[in-house]
């Protein structure tokens, strides 16, 4: 509501409203005239502008001041999100996540507004939030991602003092399931599809020997036998493993296939693995909701199969934790050995099983079941 009022012969617009609360909030407006004529034109003005004015954001008139501007600095929802970006930009975080952070705020702007006030935020504003997540038919996972990116910005401008405080936000409980793998039988079907080609077969391969992270082999290098993965990977931290001479072959092959485009120009290299692979088990008849990075559980489950302790399983995996890693070791290991009786007789009356193994070099002795798709880079 907005109405005049006189003061010492001045005439003032006031605008009152109700907080979130239930409270009466009022502010005036000097219109710097003791005409009511010339009063209610510029009370006109001030009406244009009133929501702005509640929100606690600039306004300008051209009788007020000898700048003709009166400002009021406010810390909104558009301000803290584009320094929320630049800061995450600086930080170098994995484009993918960066994506996914830009994604999450963009809902939360189309909830509250780019000059919606920080400070103004409350937890009814975090449910209503999760309201719309869920209108879009988000996972829980996602939305716990986006409630995440949330929380962390607002923790931050809390710390550096941009924030009073920070409203309750609760991440929805999800039941654990265990991690997703391909089975001996469908990693074999893939092997013999026609399409795709022996070479992105040899890709797989090289993913389910190795367990590294999609993007991983793109930004390793080769010193010898190890392969350096760099501490720009998930967990900030570099780790090596060391290859046997077939997977070393295959590395160098991917990354030639990198170098010179991977084949297409359309996509980032890892969705174009995705797609491939996705692709694959749909030709197999298989679930294709399983991921490409299902490649990386499916080594760690084989390596927990063949006794390899939880921490080794964490050194070559590069898991900032081994807690991690357990998750693989909690799974009704009886049942999933059925899953993988190519491994479990090759590997249950031998020697070597449990033996400490960081190495990889074990790979070796399993390449008979795919040994048609290596002919190319052993002629």
């Amino acid at each position: 509501m907005a109405t005049l009022k006189k003061r010492r012969g001045n005439w003032y617009a006031r605008i009152q409203w109700r907080d979130e609360n239930g409270s009466m909030k009022e502010k005036q407006i000097p219109l710097r005239t003791q005409s009511k004529v010339t009063a209610r034109e510029r009370l006109s003005e001030v009406v244009k502008v009133k929501s702005d004015i509640r929100d606690g954001l600039s306004f300008a008139f051209p009788w007020i001041s000898d700048d003709c501007r009166t400002k009021v600095k406010v810390f909104t929802v558009g301000d803290a999100i584009k320094q929320w970006i630049n800061h995450r930009e600086k930080s170098k975080i994995r484009k993918s996540t960066l994506e996914l952070n830009k994604l999450g705020l963009k809902y939360f702007t189309e909830l509250l507004g780019q000059k919606r006030p920080m400070d103004s935020i409350s937890s009814i504003d975090i449910c209503n939030y999760i309201d719309l997540l869920d209108s879009k038919r988000l996972s829980d996972t996602t939305i716990n991602i986006h409630l995440r990116t949330i929380k962390t910005m607002m923790r931050y401008y809390h710390k550096i003092d941009q924030l009073k405080s920070v409203p309750v936000i609760e991440q929805r409980k999800i039941p654990k399931a265990d991690p997703i793998y391909i089975r001996d039988d469908e990693f074999q079907k893939i092997m013999e599809l026609d399409c795709p080609n022996d070479f992105y077969k040899r890709i797989f391969f090289f993913y389910r020997e190795t367990g590294l992270r999609l993007r991983e082999p793109f930004m390793a290098t080769l010193s010898g036998r190890w392969l350096d993965i760099p501490p720009e990977s998930k967990t900030k931290s570099a780790r090596s493993i060391e290859l046997n001479d077939r997977l070393v072959q295959i590395f160098k092959e991917i990354v030639s296939w990198y170098r010179t485009g991977y084949g297409s120009t359309l996509v980032d290299c890892g969705e174009h693995l995705s797609k491939v692979f996705k692709q694959a088990l749909r030709d197999i008849g298989a679930d294709d909701s399983k991921p490409f990075h299902s490649l990386r559980h499916t080594f760690a489950v084989r390596r927990i199969l063949m006794k390899t302790r939880a921490h080794d399983v964490k050194l070559m995996m590069g898991h900032a934790s081994v807690t991690t890693t357990e998750q693989y070791t909690r799974m009704n290991l009886k049942r999933v050995a059925q899953d993988f009786p190519t491994l479990v007789s090759s590997y249950s009356n031998s020697e070597k099983f449990g033996q400490k193994d960081t190495f990889l070099k074990d790979t070796n002795d399993i390449r008979g079941a795919y040994l048609p798709i290596f002919e190319k880079i052993e002629s």
